[in-house]
């Protein structure tokens, strides 16, 4: 399992010049698009500029494959094995069995939620081996529910809670869905904090404007690299290694915030 990422850019694999960029950015991964972000005549010299590009990423760059029931998610998948990515990120994913089959492939299995089904599988689906993360698809699944998702985005919170503690339960990852208005800073920085608040690792993004607001937002702040490490050096403390309750910079802090504060330094 890799350390959970803040900002997950996507750059569709069919433009050499963004691919190009992507390889300096601060982002903290790539995903190289194969599905969405790619037309159906372009889909084969995709798949060969994303083999193409993926060694100099030095393992930082996910590859996005077309779903099994396309013309090209099999050639997709082949094409993957033995490949040096990060994981492979399948679109769409809606049952156990397209999670086994993008499994197949031997890389990590980033799960896009993003339909009906794969909301309502997704508990089968994060327990098959080989899943790494869970991502929410907000733009399909909204339009798939006919849903009006809105700045609050209220009618997908069921589906990201679900995301999120199916993740945190089995150990994986959940980003949260990507901003499309990327002009707009404001917006976009509330449904960042709005993405934190539900407890997501971290954002995908489709513009590389989105990348420092992105590591800001879930990053841990100064403030709470202050609080972790005093909670640590407290427990740390002679005398306090076996304690359950202790008194920080006048708050009561139990264990489980010791296990809190040294995620969040080893995040930091």
């Amino acid at each position: 399992m890799i350390p959970a990422p803040r900002s997950v850019l996507f750059v569709p694999a069919s433009n050499a010049r963004a691919l190009e960029k992507a390889r300096t950015l601060d982002c903290d991964a790539v995903v190289i698009d194969l599905e969405d972000a790619v037309g159906p005549a372009d889909k084969d010299a995709a798949r060969a500029a994303a083999l193409g590009a993926l060694p100099s990423f030095g393992g930082r760059a996910a590859v996005r494959i077309n779903a099994a029931d396309t013309a090209w998610g099999a050639n997709d998948l082949e094409a993957l094995r033995g490949q040096p990515a990060l994981a492979l990120v399948l679109s769409k994913a809606g049952s156990p069995d397209e999670v086994r089959w993008a499994a197949s492939a031997g890389l990590p299995v980033w799960a896009m939620i993003e339909t009906l089904a794969g909301v309502l599988d997704l508990a089968a689906m994060a327990a098959e081996p080989g899943v790494e993360a869970l991502i929410l698809g907000q733009n399909d699944l909204a339009a798939e529910m006919g849903a009006l998702a809105g700045p609050n985005r209220a009618p997908l919170h069921w589906a990201m809670s679900l995301i999120v503690t199916t993740a945190r339960f089995h150990g994986q990852i959940a980003l949260d869905g990507v901003f499309n208005a990327y002009r707009d800073e404001a917006g976009f920085a509330a449904e960042c904090a709005q993405g934190r608040a539900f407890g997501f690792h971290g954002k995908t993004l489709i513009h590389p404007s989105q990348i420092t607001p992105a590591n800001a937002a879930f990053g841990p702040s100064q403030a709470e690299i202050a609080w972790a490490q005093a909670v640590v050096d407290a427990y740390a403390a002679d005398g306090a290694e076996q304690a359950g309750v202790l008194s920080v910079n006048g708050q009561m802090v139990e264990r489980l915030h010791l296990e809190q504060a040294r995620r969040v330094l080893a995040r930091g």
